[in-house]
Order: structure tokens, then C-alpha cells, then sequence
């Protein structure tokens, strides 16, 4: 049986439990509980992930004493459960099993007996305020191209954190506004803030990262330099400030935080990424030969492996290279990213593979929960979930899953437009058009925001509004042919057959001379109520593994289909457990 090594103090998600001093804790905060509340927790903490009996409860709890034994302990779950933030729907700690009792499911650790305030498992967000510039003899320049080059150095070094950059900060707020109330605004936990002087041929900067909850410094540092080159001085700084920041903040650090990598390999790398963020096939096919260049030379720089693989999963997922060709390139980037550190972004891409193309569940939710395990914030490890959930019709877990996401990120594109996403598979179309404002409002490049809401407004019965959004689709990705084909689809639901068949015969040709996803074909034979020649191109992605064959099931383009025997078989054949824990 699973027991927790004895221990005064146990940690699970961002409390921590005394058991000698019977204390509750949350992110260092002591919690108010009653004592026969923190007894259940105990109880239960000692033995996670076993069923715990309501019996055994009230003997434990209220022994040689004579109660109402169900309703008291219905109260005091009820007082633990708010205690904790938890939802018995939808619970992170305490199942309730049936009539039977409680299982604790979330993680529990042992703390060390000094440890004063446990480690969120929540991803903390760091602001980084621009640089003042105070009086001196250096160009004006200096300070605000130095907080660029600050807010360089920190992503490239994969922090545990999320920063915020200025945009989201000062930018955004009114003048006069003290720094508690910008850090307000913007929902962070720290802020760096600093100055830049310079003075007789010396520059000096000085920074102080500041615990906005606690409303103190933790850290602060002062540093003087020759300015004779000012571009390796703002390198030097920028990378033992970005060091010094990730090392004040009270999270787990993994290698490849502190990893130093050569700035060919760093530049390759950031490029890769920005190309890779805007999903395009343009911008994919760019960014792959950078991630190769940045592996050859750094063998060793695990995050580049990672993106590699999830390039070539991006690949699968556009419908523009075939599955057979494309997950094992994703499988084998990942591997080898995990063969030189265990991160959660190598996770998430063979979670991918094993979903998408093995149509292994199992594996994939195993890799899934590590991935959120090493990284709780992790945007695509959430987002994998939610697809997962949404694929198998637990279409509220899909749902609070990616709330949840957004709550961690609320500045993040793609969170937004999955919470769009799974809320379109979810059947509240309503629902569905704020996040994806947002994340138009945040960039409005985003090509597959206005695809998602395009497919929204269509079941909405908004088809003139819908056409427009794919058309704007196809604007910002560089006609791409994923694009063309939800216009084709809207087109035909809009009653322009000819329009929707003559870019449907332009994919057909386009088909014989580079591949293109069956799926979407299909697609658009539906709305051309043609169903045998839907389900033969279904027939044909399922044959072909098709990443997308995983959601056929549950989307509703294809609801007039799901009828026929041969649309059962389609389904059948990703293997769909018949029982599925969903343990995050």
C-alpha cells in the first residue's frame, strides 16, 4: 500500500500541512481549520491515493465519542474542502468515492522540518519594469535597450516562472500609478525593478526584485562596469541578474534554468520559437532548420530538442506533412531531449505522439502528469489535457482545465484560444466568443483564433460572420490549405456550393502534388451533404493516422454522420478506453 514516509510536515500544491502542530498552510499563510476538519486531512494525507472509509473516519476522528457520525463529517469535509479551495465536481485533493468515503488524489511530499513557506506549484509571474535612466553621460538608449536585453536573457534560461514583460505593465497603466498598484494590474508576484547611471567613463545598474504579496525586497544588487562596450556589458549584466533573479524566487530549478548555452545556439533557438508561435506553415518550415542548427551545435540543449519535436508535431497537426513521417521525428526529438533532462516540454511532445498517433491514452495522460508535475503551469501540457478530455467527451474537465491555464496566464494567446476551442467542443458556442476576443485583442496575427471563432459563429447560425472570420483566416496564415478548407466549409453551409467545390477540387490537385490532411476533406464534403464521400475521406485519415482522427467523434461538423456504421468504425479505431482516470 502507497504511504508517506512519517513526517511533521507533508506539502501537496501550494499548502503544506503540520501534522504535530496541526497547522494548514497556504503559500506560507497559515489557514484557519477547525481541529476535527485538519484530522480528516491527516488522515487522509497519510495514505494518499487510497479510499479511506467513513467509518474509519469517525473512529479515528471521534472515537469513544457519540455523534451523528454522517452529518458531522459531511460538515467537516465541507469545511476542509473550502479550507483547501477545492470542488467536490471537480476535485485536485479529495475524492469522494461514492457512499464509501474519501481518497486524497493530489500529490504529497515530505518538507523538511525547516522549511517555512512550501513552494507554489502555480507558475509565479515576475514583471520586469523598465530600467530608469538616471543622470549621466550615456545615451538615453542605454536603459531601455538594457531591459530588452534583461527580458532576453531570462527566457532564453527557460525560467520556472512566467515574466511579464512591460507591455503588460507600465505601458498599459496610468501615469501616477505607484509600483503595488501596476503589480496589481497586472496579477504578478514579483517585480524587478532598477536604474541605470552612468558616470567617468563607468555605467552602474542597479535592480531589486521585490515580493509584491509580502510588499518587501528579497533581493538587490548594484553593478559597475567600464563602458567602454556597452552591448557586452548589457550581456554580462543581463545574464548574472537573470541568474540571480531565478535563484531568489522560491521555486524548483532544473539544469536547464541555469544551462549555459552558446549564443549562436540561444539566438537559433529564441528565432525557432517565435517562428514556431505563429503557426503557420511558413513559419514552421523556418523554424525547423534553426532548431537543427541550434542542436548541432549545442548536442546538449535539451529545450531546442523539445522544440524540434513539437515543430514536427506542429507539422501533423496543420494537416501538411503525414503522420507516419511526422510523429517519429517528434518521438525521437523528445526522446532526446529526455535523455539529457526530464522536462515538460519533451513530456508534452511524446504525450502527443502517444495520443495522436499510437492512440494510446494511457501513455499519453502518464506523460501528461509528469509534464505537470515538473512544470504545473506548463501551457501546452494543459492544453494537451483538455484535448485529451475534450477527444473523450469530458467536455467540463476540458473546460476547467483550460480556465485554469488562463487563470495561470491570462496574457497568453493560445490558452485563450484553447479554452475557445474546447468550449466549442463543449457545446457552449456563447461561451466561446470572449476567450477568443481576447487573444485576438492580444494579437490579432493569430490565424487559428479566427478560424476557431469562425467554426463558432457558424453554430451560432452566424454564417455571413463566419465566412468572414475564415477569410481572415486565410489572411493571416498565408492561405494556408487548413484555412481554405474551413472556407470551403463555410461557404457550403452559406449555400455557395461552387464557391466551397472550387476550392475543394484546388485541394484535390493540390493533394496529388504534396500532402494534405484527409480530414479536412471530409469536412468539406460534409457541409456539401455528400456523407459517403465524407466517410470515405474519414476512412482514408483514419488509414492515413491523421492527428486530427482523434476528435471526430465529438465534433459536431460531423454530427449527421454519426449514425452510420461506418462513422463507429472510424471512432473505434483511435481505441477509446472504456474507463479513463483523468488524474490531474
Amino acid at each position: 500500500m502507497t504511504e508517506v514516509k512519517k513526517s511533521n510536515r507533508l506539502r501537496f500544491g501550494d499548502f503544506a500541512a503540520d501534522l504535530t502542530a496541526r497547522e494548514l498552510f497556504h503559500q506560507g499563510t497559515k489557514v484557519a481549520l477547525q481541529d476535527k476538519p485538519f484530522q480528516i486531512l491527516a488522515l487522509l494525507l497519510q495514505r494518499p491515493k487510497q479510499l479511506v472509509s467513513r467509518p474509519e473516519i469517525i473512529r479515528n476522528v471521534w472515537p469513544d465519542t457519540f455523534v451523528e457520525g454522517d452529518q458531522c463529517l459531511n460538515v467537516a469535509v465541507r469545511r476542509l474542502r473550502a479550507a483547501l479551495h477545492d470542488d467536490a465536481s471537480h476535485a485536485r485533493f479529495i475524492e469522494t468515492v461514492g457512499s464509501h468515503g474519501y481518497r486524497f488524489i493530489g500529490a504529497v511530499h515530505v518538507s523538511p522540518v525547516a522549511e517555512t513557506a512550501p513552494p507554489s506549484t502555480e507558475r509565479p509571474r515576475v514583471a520586469v519594469f523598465p530600467l530608469k535612466a538616471m543622470m549621466g553621460g550615456e545615451p538615453d538608449s542605454f536603459a531601455p535597450s538594457m531591459t530588452e536585453v534583461l527580458i532576453t536573457q531570462l527566457r532564453r534560461m527557460n525560467p520556472p516562472f512566467v515574466v511579464v514583460t512591460p507591455e503588460f505593465t507600465t505601458e498599459r497603466a496610468h501615469k501616477g500609478k505607484g509600483t503595488l498598484s501596476l503589480c496589481r494590474q497586472a496579477s504578478v508576484d514579483y517585480v524587478l525593478v532598477g536604474a541605470v547611471s552612468a558616470s567617468a567613463g563607468q555605467v552602474r545598474v542597479s535592480v531589486r526584485l521585490l515580493n509584491c504579496q509580502a510588499q518587501g525586497c528579497i533581493w538587490a544588487e548594484s553593478y559597475t562596469r567600464p563602458a567602454e562596450d556597452l552591448f557586452a556589458v548589457q550581456e554580462e549584466l543581463s545574464r548574472d541578474i537573470a541568474c540571480a533573479v531565478i535563484q531568489s524566487i522560491p521555486v524548483s530549478l532544473r539544469p536547464s534554468h541555469l544551462q549555459f548555452v552558446p549564443p549562436g545556439a540561444h539566438e537559433n533557438y529564441l528565432h525557432g520559437c517565435y517562428f514556431l508561435s505563429k503557426l503557420t506553415e511558413a513559419a514552421v518550415d523556418r523554424c525547423i532548420p534553426l532548431f537543427d542548427e541550434a542542436v548541432r551545435e549545442c548536442p546538449q540543449f535539451a529545450l531546442a530538442w523539445a522544440a524540434l519535436a513539437n515543430s514536427y508535431c506542429v507539422l501533423a497537426r496543420l494537416g501538411i506533412l503525414p503522420s507516419r513521417k511526422a510523429f517519429p521525428k517528434v518521438k525521437a526529438s523528445a526522446e532526446k531531449a529526455l535523455e539529457i533532462e526530464d522536462l515538460a516540454e519533451a513530456r508534452t511532445a511524446l504525450a502527443y505522439y502517444h495520443l495522436l498517433y499510437e492512440h494510446d491514452w494511457n501513455a499519453a495522460e502518464a506523460d501528461l502528469v509528469r509534464a505537470l508535475a515538473i512544470d504545473p503551469g506548463y501551457p501546452l501540457a494543459l492544453g494537451g489535457y483538455a484535448q485529451l478530455l475534450a477527444a473523450l467527451g469530458r467536455h467540463e474537465d476540458a473546460v476547467a482545465m483550460m480556465r485554469r491555464a488562463c487563470d495561470l496566464d491570462p496574457f497568453s494567446g493560445y490558452t485563450s484560444i484553447m479554452l475557445g476551442w474546447v468550449l466549442y467542443y463543449a457545446g457552449d458556442y456563447e461561451g466561446a466568443l470572449a476567450p477568443l476576443k481576447h487573444s485576438m485583442e492580444l494579437d490579432p496575427s493569430l490565424w487559428i483564433s479566427h478560424t476557431t471563432t469562425g467554426m463558432i459563429l457558424g453554430r451560432l447560425g452566424r454564417m455571413e460572420e463566419a465566412v468572414a472570420e475564415f477569410r481572415l483566416a486565410i489572411e493571416h496564415s498565408g492561405s494556408s490549405a487548413l484555412s481554405k478548407a474551413h472556407l470551403a466549409y463555410g461557404l457550403a453551409k452559406l449555400g455557395d456550393k461552387a464557391g466551397a467545390t472550387d476550392i475543394l477540387n484546388a485541394l484535390l490537385r493540390q493533394r496529388q502534388r504534396r500532402y494534405f490532411s484527409p480530414y479536412w476533406i471530409a469536412v468539406i464534403y460534409t457541409a456539401l451533404n455528400a456523407p459517403s464521400e465524407a466517410l470515405k475521406w474519414l476512412e482514408m485519415a483514419t488509414e492515413e493516422r491523421c492527428s486530427w482522427i482523434l476528435f471526430a467523434r465529438e465534433d459536431p461538423k460531423f454530427a449527421v454522420l454519426r449514425s452510420d456504421p461506418r462513422f463507429q468504425h472510424v471512432v473505434d479505431a483511435t481505441n477509446p478506453p472504456r474507463v479513463f482516470s483523468g488524474t490531474v
